[in-house]
């Protein structure tokens, strides 16, 4: 008891009268025990989800082993806001699927650098592009515009030229 009433001493500088609930604060739960406390109170405040090895396996082998070249371009906003949103859907209408069209918008519009090549992206595999952005060009048709797409840059519109396999 007097190790700790120094310690609590020593802990406020000065000498002076401690009270009873310092001593009981300081000595109440050993380390040891807080961290057993909050060990139980996480995993009480974990949830189980569907999460399967397996699949999660099968998902990044796929990711790894998936050697497509893909050829996009694309218009940025970087607004998260509902009229960035709207303008996008507006300018995709209004675009249809002509490349040419596309490029002169995402010169005219594009918040990218990319926008003086017309947006154009150039070719890229899986994963060099973030995840969302990834997901929309290695799982669509070639010739069309998709969006908008939201990731953490903003809002894009993307027009997929090709998606093939490598050459050997």
């Amino acid at each position: 008891m007097e190790i700790v009433l120094s310690r609590v001493l020593l802990l406020l500088g000065t000498p002076g009268i401690i009270t009873a609930a310092a001593v009981t604060s300081a000595t109440a739960a050993p380390p040891l025990a807080r961290l057993r406390m909050t060990r139980s109170a996480c995993r009480a405040s974990v949830q189980m989800s569907d999460f399967s090895p397996i699949d999660a396996l099968r998902g990044t082998f796929e990711r790894l082993t998936d050697f497509r070249v893909a050829r996009a371009s694309h218009i940025l906003l970087k607004g998260f806001d509902d009229d960035t949103v709207t303008r996008m859907a507006a300018w995709k209408a209004e675009l249809g699927d002509d490349p040419e069209a596309f490029a002169e918008l995402a010169r005219a519009s594009s918040q990218c650098p990319s926008r003086v090549k017309g947006g154009d992206l150039g070719f890229f595999t899986r994963g060099k592009m973030v995840k969302e952005f990834d997901r929309v060009v290695f799982s669509q048709e070639p010739g069309y515009v998709y969006g908008p797409v939201r990731t953490d840059f903003g809002h894009h519109l993307i027009y997929l030229h090709s998606c093939r396999e490598p050459r050997e």
